[in-house]
């Protein structure tokens, strides 16, 4: 049977997420629909859907029932896009737009921002806890559950932004690489290892956490390049303002050509681990995607 393009790849999985999750994304909050106005109006602003896509393809390249997956999935999902509200905040990085349209907070108010995204935080740890509706699932969901909060909180995601906005913190590398593995990479390596958490199938747990963790970092690698590179039109928020806040990212440490040196490097390293999982091919073409994406 003919592979599909990796363009086709992604639409397909995007689809499918879509549509799954019209199962468990909350459709009614009759004493809060303002809030829900705001998480829908983040959430469904056309994201590529990156962390899902990711989780799915590990799921396919293992054999593994991909439904069962959607809501961890989803879960992982509303936290990406409570992030991105709340670092658009003029309290965090000032951001008046995000993927192309006005940020959250210039919509509805710095004040329905925060609470958007809290409530999509909070309503992801119950989309997780709540489905899939299979007993024998459970361990796996607990343990999910356990790992989310993990990549999600002051282990992960926020202690990579609290050493983001760190007025005193060190410009070097040991520390870059640490906030770059939380703050992105953190939540990239959490969505490769939902199927193995979910069905609890730890057989090629320590190829996936390497491809992951290498791509988590080449997505922020990139991230820093096309800040740099690319416009604002196409990243659909602001370009340049790593620079101009004074960030410290690979391209302010190490300079634009030796950060794009480094992305091949970790390129490499990403697919290498992939050569070692079954049904590889759209986990070496993911790496190779996120490593020439031009937004």
């Amino acid at each position: 049977m003919m592979k599909m393009s990796l363009s086709d790849y992604l639409k397909n999985k995007r689809d499918f997420f879509e549509k799954e999750i019209k199962n468990f994304f909350p459709s009614t909050f009759k004493e809060a629909s303002a809030v829900l106005k705001a998480m829908e109006y983040s959430f469904f602003a056309g994201g590529k859907r990156f962390r899902p896509i990711l989780a799915l393809t590990v799921c396919e390249a293992l054999g593994k029932p991909e439904k069962d997956i959607i809501p961890a999935c989803l879960a992982i999902e509303m936290i990406h896009t409570y992030s991105l509200i709340h670092d658009d905040l003029p309290a965090m990085d000032n951001d008046d737009f995000r993927r192309g349209k006005p940020s959250n907070h210039k919509i509805f108010g710095e004040g329905m921002a925060i609470l958007a995204g809290d409530a999509l935080l909070t309503e992801a740890f119950f989309v997780a806890s709540k489905y899939p509706e299979n007993d024998k699932l459970i361990k796996g969901k607990l343990d999910f559950i356990r790992e989310l909060a993990n990549a999600a909180g002051i282990r992960g995601m926020v202690g990579g932004q609290v050493m983001d906005i760190d007025q005193n913190k060190p410009f070097n590398t040991d520390f870059l690489y640490k906030l770059h593995m939380a703050k992105t990479g953190a939540i990239i390596r959490i969505s490769a290892l939902v199927p193995l958490i979910i069905y609890q199938d730890y057989t090629y747990f320590k190829e996936i956490n390497s491809y992951a963790s290498n791509l988590g970092l080449l997505f922020q690698i990139t991230d820093d390049i096309l800040d740099v590179e690319s416009s604002s039109s196409k990243l659909g928020k602001t370009a340049g303002k790593d620079i101009e806040q004074n960030k410290l990212t690979f391209v302010t440490l190490f300079g634009l050509d030796e950060a794009k040196k480094k992305a091949k490097e970790v390129l490499e390293k990403t697919i290498a681990f992939a050569e070692k999982v079954p049904n590889n091919r759209y986990l070496m073409q993911l790496a190779n995607y996120i490593f020439s994406r031009d937004k």
